[in-house]
């Protein structure tokens, strides 16, 4: 968990995320892995192109006012977390 699918349809998502550049925006620090194995925490996302295997349904805003979770990629494993826990229900 979790194992996502990504929507282009804001209204069929769980979740509207948008991604930041600044880490001390970002509401989770999220690294991405292709391996559904390693995705067993929150911050570990894994993509899959089967919308019924998926935990949540994303959706990508371009518009930082309109997500409900703002994200920080990173590219160490060990990085990755939540900053603000209070967010954590989403996921």
């Amino acid at each position: 968990m979790p194992k996502l699918f990504k929507t282009d349809i804001s209204s069929e998502a769980d979740v509207k995320v948008f991604v930041t550049d600044i880490r001390s925006e970002a509401d989770l620090i999220v690294y991405e892995t292709t391996s559904q194995w390693e995705a067993t925490e929150s911050p570990i996302w894994c993509y899959t192109d089967i919308q019924s295997e998926a935990d949540k349904t994303v959706y990508f805003t371009d518009v930082q006012w309109d997500a409900d979770l703002i994200i920080y990629k990173t590219d160490v494993q060990s990085d990755a977390g939540w900053a603000d826990t209070a967010k954590s229900d989403l996921l």
